[in-house]
């Protein structure tokens, strides 16, 4: 059966409906590599660098810590630019004072997560550098040193060998330990599985007894390993690390996504909750609390009818603040 006249064959349409598909398709992947272009361009002429998590080593009986006398460079992409050097301790401070010296002093050692470290400002800008220089203009006559060992995303639990072996080799008159509401779930290793994952190294320092106490876990090595969900991340996570690791443009999209949606898009912590109940033992872990997505932990540790699952993180984090 012929087409009507004046008008082409439906297969010659269909044709060039797919080139015209085809065309646009190229054009807006053009578009979009020429926009990214042209974004890394600028973004390298007019950023002092992108950052990503500083590397970690591990140090028997401590954990996991920066590696002593590195270059830390830290950045939110929009309006810091931060580099400093740790210690040969690997923490980012000043080297730290002879034990002899600091005992001769009111000496006050400072201990924390990344309130403490505090990546975004330069060495002399911190809490515990102010504090000393005020101390010398205000109290001259107590002769005030002072220190700190903090780590991004640690509790006390975590904390405790910073000051078994740094902080107390100093003889501090006066220990402050810097408490944020992140620490309850940094405390305990299931909640930090379900927060980080596999994005950084967990430590058992502290472990339960069968009956249900607490004790530390000694000597630390690498091969105790706590009981947390493995999830391996997708291709698209880590295509992103790839990108983020080499593109400023890339980690300028991050930081802006972050900014928009800080829970995420596609934040995998239901995976983790569901890796975690298949674990055996671990089916009713999380009886009186039914996760749907990502939790605001705040307003978790704020609730007054807190769920059983996470008294185990007000339990770790008690027996922690008691060791100190």
């Amino acid at each position: 059966m012929m087409d009507y006249i004046g008008y082409p064959p439906a297969n010659s349409r269909f044709r060039r409906a797919l080139r015209l598909i085809g065309w646009n398709a190229l054009l807006l992947v053009a578009c979009v590599a020429l926009v990214a272009l042209a974004g890394e361009a600028y973004l390298r002429l007019t950023r002092p660098f992108v950052a990503l998590d500083p590397p970690l080593e591990f140090v028997p009986n401590v954990g996991y810590l920066t590696p002593p006398n590195t270059e830390i460079r830290h950045t939110n992409n929009f309006d810091f630019w931060n580099a400093s050097r740790t210690n040969s301790l690997g923490f980012l401070d000043r080297e730290p004072l002879r034990p002899e010296r600091a005992a001769a002093t009111c000496h006050v050692s400072v201990i924390g997560d990344s309130f403490v470290e505090a990546r975004e400002v330069p060495i002399d800008h911190k809490l515990h550098v102010r504090l000393e220089r005020l101390a010398a203009t205000r109290l001259p006559h107590l002769d005030v040193t002072t220190s700190a060992f903090g780590l991004y995303d640690t509790g006390q639990v975590h904390q405790l060998p910073f000051y078994d072996q740094y902080a107390r080799r100093l003889h501090p008159k006066l220990l402050v330990l810097v408490f944020v509401f992140n620490d309850f779930y940094n405390n305990t290793p299931v909640l930090r599985a379900l927060g980080e994952g596999e994005e950084r190294p967990l430590e058992p320092f502290v472990r339960k007894r069968p009956d249900g106490g607490l004790e530390l876990a000694w000597p630390l090595s690498r091969d105790r390993l706590p009981e947390v969900p493995v999830l391996q991340p997708s291709w698209a996570t880590r295509a992103g690390r790839k990108a983020m690791a080499h593109s400023r443009f890339a980690r300028w999209l991050y930081a802006k996504k972050n900014a928009l949606f800080p829970s995420g898009l596609n934040h995998p912590f239901m995976e983790r909750v569901e890796a975690m109940r298949r674990r055996p033992g671990y089916a009713g872990i999380f009886e009186g609390w039914q996760p749907t997505g990502w939790p605001d932990f705040r307003r978790m540790f704020a609730r007054k009818d807190l769920p059983p699952f996470f008294e185990d993180a007000l339990q770790y984090t008690r027996f922690a603040l008691e060791q100190f």
